[in-house]
Order: structure tokens, then C-alpha cells, then sequence
């Protein structure tokens, strides 16, 4: 009876720790550090692979919403209020 409590205790104890075991392992993929994330993106903008962003690229609109905003330009150069 002795014996089979201890080996009871023991796989209890042994599946505890087994089930806890990958909770303490670390990935193989860890992710990038700051440090790489800033190499790859200065690298990719000196390849010209990124364009620069500024007041003419940023936000670029869709052809419809380029359409939408000249009207609303037109029609506060005419005059109009809209809304």
C-alpha cells in the first residue's frame, strides 16, 4: 500500500511538472529587437524599396474620395456649405 502511494504521489507530481514545462519554454522565434526593426527599415528606405512619406503621398485617397474632396473644394471656393 506504501508503494503504491508513493508512486502515486511521484506521478502526480511528475505530471505536474510536465504540464507546467512548456509555460517556462522559450520559442524559437522570439520576434526583432528595436534595434533590427530600425536596421531592416533604414535599409529598405535607402534601397528605395519604402517611399518617403509626406503631405502628397500621405493619405493617398481612392479615385472617389479624390472626387468627393474636389467637390467639397469646389464648393467652398463657390461658396456653399455642405452638412
Amino acid at each position: 500500500m506504501r508503494n503504491a502511494k508513493t508512486t502515486l504521489i511521484g506521478g502526480v507530481l511528475l505530471s505536474a511538472l510536465l504540464a507546467t514545462a512548456p509555460a517556462f519554454a522559450q520559442s524559437t522565434y522570439g520576434g526583432k529587437t528595436r534595434a533590427e526593426v530600425k536596421a531592416e527599415l533604414a535599409s529598405a528606405r535607402s534601397a528605395g524599396d519604402l517611399d518617403a512619406v509626406n503631405a502628397l503621398s500621405y493619405p493617398q485617397l481612392r479615385p472617389y474620395q479624390e472626387r468627393h474632396a474636389q467637390q467639397l473644394r469646389a464648393d467652398a471656393d463657390n461658396g456653399h456649405t455642405t452638412r
